[in-house]
């Protein structure tokens, strides 16, 4: 499928890619999450070029590190709250040919404004800085009320 393409393209300018959704909120074809092992600065940006390339009809892709799901909302939602800065890691790319599975795409052009999301952790800032909380109590009491 179309994930298996995107993971190809990506993996062409990153070395290491994990998972690659194409969400069920996005139509399972508009909106994609992809986890990443960063190695350096710009691998997020690239990663997200790269998924345009692989998958010309998405319309939002956000790159995470490797410690995020991408199968989780959760996960991902929190990713763009703690790692994610507008200023800096947002990818605009407007005029660009959308789908025509998007009825918000312009009905004389076809074309739409793709964003991608770099919320992969900065690497010159300190990793315990974006490590996710864990609650061991209130997990451990999760398995004694479920079983």
């Amino acid at each position: 499928g179309y994930e298996v393409k995107i993971w190809s393209s990506i993996r062409g300018v990153v070395p290491e890619v994990g998972d690659v959704n194409l969400t069920p909120g996005g139509c399972s074809w508009l909106h994609a999450v992809v986890s990443i092992g960063k190695q350096r600065e710009g691998d997020g940006k690239n990663a997200i070029m790269a998924a345009f390339a692989g998958h010309p009809s998405l319309k939002h892709v956000v790159v995470v590190d490797l410690d995020i799901d991408v199968y989780n909302p959760y996960e991902v939602e929190w990713a763009l709250a703690t790692r994610f800065q507008g200023s800096r890691d947002l990818v605009v790319v407007k005029e660009a040919r959308g789908s025509s599975l998007d009825p918000s795409i312009s009905p004389e052009t076809g074309l739409t404004t793709k964003l991608g999301f770099d919320a992969t952790r900065p690497l010159n800032l300190p990793e315990e800085s974006f490590r996710k909380a864990e609650i061991p109590e209130a997990e451990e009491a999760c398995k004694k009320i479920l079983g």
